[in-house]
């Protein structure tokens, strides 16, 4: 599911959570959410509301920092799902309703840029402001809801980044070596990596055929041999241009170990005798 598929999601209010405010249920630190397959150290003084479970189709754990009983506005954590896994390719302000009066930022996930959601609310009167954040789990994406009053705007950054830090999951993303980099979260950056991937295996082809032509028969296969195994041993890294290498190192392997046996069988010509 592209991420542009879910931003609708962003724009639903979250005062029906509040009006059905119970008692807190006992205290919980840890979530562990084996079938969508993440767990969640929450911050102190959170507790888990069932109530709020159920509340919109797509909640999946509802907790309450606060007080339900009294008059104040609590702060509310909501874990929603999201139906699909979502793209790499970030999310711009042109691709938001036009009637969308929120602000769109990034914040970090595991050392991932991912898109987040600040959404202006407001219940009975009393100013409010809803955080979304969409984390690309590898079964499938969920969102981070964070909601409670605008005057404790700076409380709910802080308990935002701690709830992000304390959910561990494993991404259908892949990690950069540069995640530093702004461009590592756009389409351009997947081009870039195909482009090196393609112009190393190419360049690689020409060296082997250049081994072919001086070394002794056998050698590009060794050579191939080398370089596959090569791409073998980088088996298992989640980091992006390791992947890639891999990649190129086992096609580039696979070619040559083709150009080393047609070496075997070619019969070369004898090299040329000094007319002196």
């Amino acid at each position: 599911m592209n991420s542009r598929a879910a931003v609708s999601r962003v724009l639903i209010t979250s005062a029906a959570y509040v009006l059905i405010f119970g008692s807190p249920v006992g205290a919980i630190q840890t979530v562990v959410d084996d079938a969508r397959g993440f767990t969640l150290t929450l911050p102190d003084d959170f507790v888990a509301n069932p109530k709020l479970v159920g509340a919109a189709p797509n909640i999946i754990h509802g907790f309450v920092l606060g007080d339900p009983t009294d008059d104040k506005l609590d702060i509310v954590l909501l874990i929603e799902k999201m139906g699909g896994t979502i793209s790499r390719e970030p999310l711009t302000l042109e691709d938001l309703p036009p009637d969308f009066r929120g602000r769109l930022f990034k914040t970090q996930w595991q050392g991932f840029a991912v898109d987040a959601f600040e959404i202006p609310e407001a219940i009975d009167q009393t100013r409010a402001v809803t955080y979304n954040v969409q984390l690309p789990l590898k079964r499938a994406a969920i969102q981070v809801k964070l909601f409670g009053p605008a005057d404790r705007e700076s409380e709910l950054q802080s308990l935002l980044a701690t709830i992000l830090s304390g959910l561990k999951g494993e991404s259908n993303w892949l990690q950069s070596a540069v995640p530093t980099l702004p461009i590592t979260s756009s389409q351009t950056y997947r081009v870039i990596l195909l482009a090196f991937a393609v112009i190393f295996i190419l360049t690689g082809i020409v060296l082997l055929w250049l081994v072919s032509r001086k070394a002794p028969k056998g050698a590009v296969l060794v050579v191939a041999v080398v370089i596959y195994c090569g791409g073998l041993a980088l088996a298992g890294s989640r980091v992006r241009e390791v992947v890639m290498l891999k990649g190129a190192l086992t096609m580039l392997g696979f070619i040559g170990g083709v150009m080393g046996v047609v070496d075997l069988l070619r019969k070369r010509k004898p090299p040329a005798k000094d007319a002196g």
